[in-house]
């Protein structure tokens, strides 16, 4: 049975004379299973309880598994017809993969500027994100935007679904600030991205469940909102807005767009929010039960917008 499945699902093409140890692929399924059980503690209890060296430890082992791709030769152009790995996206991979990374190791150790030092490492990684388009892109490219679908796929979803994927990137870099499981979060697609194009260049999916699986690994960081307070929840949602009105409608330069926004981020206070919802009796709620209703109506919203890659 095991081996029909094998090669019903073409598994069998993931062994690779390019990792003889088996070093990449170890380090594949223990960070699945990380992330499966981080998940899980995290919806079903409202922390990945990431609180001690060992954690952090393993958080040091999911940048390895990124750095590690670069073991494995692969095409120098992209794909035009299917979403498989290449050069450009590959090293984007690791440096926003290295960003999490980071971000976790300032939040463990703390210190009086961690937050501007989180600031500055999403700045220079964009820098770096920057220096590795300018050598490895090819013309007219854009890493997420042009990555290519099903041609049954109608224009319209397309630019619904790049729109999303947009609005994640925006919120995964505001992630960077709030505490170690925002900054852990997005690297589950991050990764996750890279080894479903393994699956596609392997046969195993198609470009569309590419898209699917990808969103639903996108959507799953909304379960971090149960980490912070309503305030700071409110606080990321009115800084991703802005940031798109001032990147998307303005076209006003990233570099300068983020500083505005990380400037606001260390200004603004919405903390009386918090204590509003805390003694306001005639509420009767609790933040709790606020905070689970922004991530099922933030679900049921995008579920439906991912619908038609069915």
């Amino acid at each position: 049975m095991l081996n029909y499945l094998k090669e019903k699902l073409n598994l069998n093409k993931l062994i690779t004379k390019e990792d003889p140890n088996y070093f990449h692929k170890f380090l594949g399924i223990f960070s699945l299973g990380n992330y499966i059980y981080r998940y899980y503690l995290l919806i079903f209890y409202g922390s990945m309880f990431l609180n001690t060296k060992l954690d952090l430890g393993i958080i040091a082992l999911h940048g390895c598994l990124s750095v590690s791709s670069l073991i494995f030769h692969i095409p120098q152009k992209r794909h035009i017809k299917l979403p498989m790995i290449y050069p450009e996206f590959r090293l984007h991979s690791i440096a926003f993969g290295l960003r999490s990374v980071s971000c976790c190791f300032l939040d463990y150790y703390g210190g009086t500027y961690k937050l501007y030092a989180k600031m500055w490492i999403c700045i220079l990684t964009m820098i770096s994100a920057d220096v590795i388009t300018k050598k490895k892109a090819q013309k007219d490219d854009s890493t997420m935007r042009a990555m290519p679908y099903d041609q049954k796929t109608p224009e319209n979803d397309k630019k619904n679904i790049t729109q999303f994927h947009s609005n994640q990137q925006i919120g995964a870099t505001l992630f960077m600030l709030l505490n170690i499981d925002s900054a852990f979060s997005p690297l589950f697609a991050i990764q996750f991205a890279a080894f479903l194009m393994t699956l596609v260049r392997k046969n195993i999916i198609k470009a569309n469940t590419w898209h699917l699986l990808y969103s639903w690994s996108l959507l799953i960081n909304i379960f971090v909102l149960k980490t912070i307070p309503v305030s700071l929840s409110l606080k990321i949602m009115i800084l991703g807005f802005c940031f798109k009105y001032l990147r998307m409608k303005m076209r006003m330069n990233k570099y300068l767009g983020w500083s505005i926004i990380f400037s606001i981020f260390s200004i603004l206070d919405l903390t009386r929010i918090d204590k509003y919802l805390e003694t306001n009796e005639n509420l009767n709620l609790n933040q709790n039960m606020i905070k689970n209703g922004m991530c099922m109506i933030y679900l049921i919203k995008n579920l439906y917008t991912t619908r038609k890659l069915y």
